[in-house]
């Protein structure tokens, strides 16, 4: 969706578009618009869509809480919310969920029956 200025996002994610408030999670994620870079707004933003089943936000807000973007690092929760991205059809989560399977990334223990079953 193409909003014709930054307002009217945000009017629209806090009205519940859910593409809005990925949008609006994106941009404090980033840093990249006129506002400011803030994580913990990302997060808000990105849990409040990915709680309402938005899978790029899934994706997002797992990552960050991998990280500890924006939150303190909780890779246990972070995981949930990308395999349920990827559940959804989110491609970059099951991506991710793979090389981290494969690799024992972010602390996680390998598991290659896991990143195989999640290859298929």
């Amino acid at each position: 969706m193409i909003f014709n200025s930054m307002h009217s996002m945000i009017e629209a994610a806090e009205s519940g578009n859910l593409e809005a408030q990925h949008d609006v999670g994106a941009c404090y994620a980033t840093g990249d618009w006129d506002g400011p870079k803030d994580e913990r707004e990302a997060i808000k933003w990105y849990t409040r869509a990915a709680e309402a089943g938005h899978p790029l936000s899934q994706y997002d807000l797992g990552f960050m809480l991998i990280l500890g973007e924006g939150a303190e690092k909780d890779i246990e929760k972070g995981l949930w919310w990308i395999e349920q991205a990827s559940a959804n059809g989110e491609p970059h989560a099951t991506r991710l969920l793979v090389d981290i399977y494969e690799k024992g990334l972010f602390g996680v223990v390998a598991d290659p029956e896991k990143a195989k079953y999640l290859k298929e």
